[in-house]
């Protein structure tokens, strides 16, 4: 299964799974001080990855900023 990582998605899915309003998530906030873990991390990457994502934890970890994440998952 592939699908459309748009902005809108990638942000949605982040405010779910930090159980935060979608508007605190600007492109340069830092998701660890939003209470990102790295259990949270895996299961956003095993989504993305069923859904057809070619990503890693790595390359989610090393960067961990909304703006960051962005680019590296291709938004559209």
């Amino acid at each position: 299964m592939t699908t459309a990582f748009t902005r809108e998605r990638i942000i949605s899915d982040l405010a779910e799974v930090l159980d935060l309003p979608v508007d605190e998530l600007t492109e340069d906030v830092s998701l660890i001080d939003l209470g990102l873990d790295s259990v949270r991390l895996m299961s956003l990457v095993e989504r993305w990855r069923f859904e057809g994502a070619a990503i890693d934890f790595v390359d989610l970890a090393s960067d961990p900023q909304v703006g960051a994440w962005l680019e590296v998952m291709g938004a559209e």
